[in-house]
């Protein structure tokens, strides 16, 4: 999502109108001599979503040890079916 840029002086003098506009859903990235040093976004404002074969490559990447069911079984062998 593109974000707008104003400056802290905008917001100081203009809060009410700013806050407007970041509640109908704009995203702005507040600046301090031109370096941008906030984002002002809607609460509201979520995440993208991740389609679901992204996030199950990413733990399939991400698998534990194959021997660590084993090490726990052998740890902690009445509660390893729980898990």
């Amino acid at each position: 999502m593109e974000s707008s840029t104003i400056p802290l002086r905008e917001l100081r003098n203009h809060a009410s109108s700013v806050l407007r506009r970041v509640e109908g859903g704009e995203r702005l990235v507040i600046t301090v001599d031109r370096r941008p040093v906030a984002a002002l976004v809607p609460l509201d404002a979520r995440r993208p979503w991740v389609a679901a074969a992204r996030v199950w490559d990413r733990i399939a990447a991400h698998q534990a040890d194959a021997a660590l069911a084993s090490d726990l079984d052998a740890l902690l062998p009445d509660r390893i079916s729980e898990l």
